[in-house]
């Protein structure tokens, strides 16, 4: 009988803490469900009742976001900048976190605080000197002018984020592998990047996210219709008097379901990254 009483304190005792739980993950999911519901309904039913379910699932929303609004070419400019740009990330940012973690060399640090200070100034005031130096190299309006603005937005903080990882590292494997005769670079890609698979995983998924739903950039430099990203696909249901609701909500699920499979895929790699180190 006491150690029924003494279970039954103690989940009473944590059941505040469940309550919360359970609030947050309504909070959370609902939003989401209603925009999954919004997508199967009519303009009409959106506008007349919101909250209330389909009376009639129309798959066809999505069939007509994705071919009628050329979500497809949206969806092949979206994959290729964003893995472009991760891919670039991944590989400048592990070099340079590699050379100031490990290697000594005059400017060290204040290299290193130059990278950072990129990360001091919001996006609203680099905005300006960013167009004015794209449309003087001839880079706005094209995919690989987008790249190279998610590559120098991202790389200071992936920088940051592997020097702290690099630095972990025993010194004395470093000194192993170049008596044994192994170059820097031999010890940076066959050692080091393996190594480091868990923490590049999860800095991957970092820059995936933010490229992919980047909105406000590619708004700024992208004219051109062929070349927009998703998030800029779902301003084509948008006009100056009316919104197509129903299309809109299909094509936000769409945006949706990569990111979704991203995580869901790698969820164990972006934990294990970002606690790798944390325990000695």
């Amino acid at each position: 009988m006491e150690f029924l009483n003494g279970v039954m304190q103690r989940h009473l005792r944590k059941a505040p803490f469940y309550i919360m739980l359970m609030l947050a993950t309504a909070i959370t999911l609902v939003p989401i469900i209603w925009v999954f519901a919004s997508a199967l309904k009519t303009n009409k039913e959106i506008r007349e009742n919101p909250l209330a379910l389909p009376s009639a699932w129309r798959f066809d929303n999505y069939l007509e976001a994705w071919f009628g609004a050329s979500f497809d070419a949206y969806f092949f400019n979206s994959i290729f900048i964003t893995v472009t740009s991760v891919a670039i990330v991944l590989f400048l940012s592990s070099l340079a976190a590699y050379a100031f973690a490990k290697m000594r060399f005059p400017g060290n640090q204040a290299i290193f605080f130059i990278f950072l200070f990129g990360m001091a100034f919001p996006l609203s005031a680099k905005l300006g000197p960013l167009l004015s130096l794209m449309y003087e190299l001839n880079l706005a309006n094209s995919r690989f002018g987008l790249i190279l603005v998610y590559v120098a937005g991202s790389l200071p903080f992936a920088i940051l984020m592997l020097r702290a990882f690099f630095q972990g590292f025993p010194q004395e494997l470093e000194d192993s592998a170049l008596l044994d005769g192994c170059s820097r670079f031999q010890f940076y890609m066959h050692i080091l990047l393996p190594l480091s698979k868990p923490s590049l995983m999860a800095l991957g998924i970092f820059v995936f996210m933010g490229t992919w739903n980047e909105f406000f950039q590619a708004l700024l430099l992208i004219n051109e219709d062929s070349k927009r990203t998703l998030p800029l696909g779902l301003t084509a249901f948008q006009d100056e008097y009316v919104t197509d609701f129903a299309l809109s909500f299909a094509g936000i699920n769409i945006t949706a379901v990569p990111v979704i499979i991203v995580y869901i895929m790698f969820q164990r790699n972006l934990i294990e990254g970002i606690t790798v180190g944390s325990i000695k």
